[in-house]
C-alpha cells in the first residue's frame, strides 16, 4: 500500500507524480476509474478533476511547445496583477488625500474639496434637510 502524506487537518496530499501515475493507469486502460476509485479510496469525482486537468494540460502543453503553467500558477498571476492595480489605486488615493489634508492644513480649500467640507452643508442637501427635520 503506497504511503500517502497528510497535512495537519488530516487531509491527503497527492504529489502530481503520483497523479500521473495513477490517472495514466486509466488512460491506458488498465482499470476504469470506478476501479481505481475503490483500490486507492479516492473519490471518483476527483479522480474524474484529475484526469481532465492531465489531458488539457497535454492538449496545452502541445500547442505552446511543452510549457504549462499550472492552474493555480495562473490564478496566482492574475490575483498579484489585481493586488498590484489595487495598490496602485490606493497610492494615487493616498497622495490626493495627503494634499488635501496639507491644503487643509494651510487654511485654504483646493479645488477638488464638495460643498460638504464646508460647515453647514447639510443645510443646503433637501434629502438631508427632511430627515434632521424629523429627528
Amino acid at each position: 500500500m503506497v504511503r500517502i502524506a497528510r497535512k495537519s487537518d488530516g487531509r491527503r496530499i497527492f504529489t502530481a507524480e503520483f497523479k500521473r501515475e495513477h490517472i495514466g493507469r486509466v488512460l491506458r486502460g488498465e482499470l476504469t476509474l470506478a476501479e481505481l476509485s475503490r483500490k486507492l479510496g479516492i473519490a471518483r469525482g476527483l479522480l474524474q478533476r484529475w484526469k481532465r486537468l492531465l489531458t488539457r494540460g497535454a492538449e496545452i502543453a502541445g500547442a505552446v511547445g511543452g510549457r504549462v503553467t499550472p492552474t493555480s500558477g495562473l490564478r496566482a498571476a492574475q490575483y498579484t496583477r489585481e493586488l498590484q492595480l489595487l495598490v496602485g489605486k490606493q497610492a494615487v488615493e493616498l497622495e490626493l488625500l495627503r494634499a488635501e489634508f496639507d491644503a487643509l492644513k494651510k487654511g485654504r480649500r483646493s479645488p477638488g474639496v464638495t460643498r460638504r467640507c464646508r460647515p453647514g452643508w447639510w443645510a443646503s442637501t433637501p434629502s438631508l434637510t427632511g430627515r434632521l427635520a424629523n429627528k
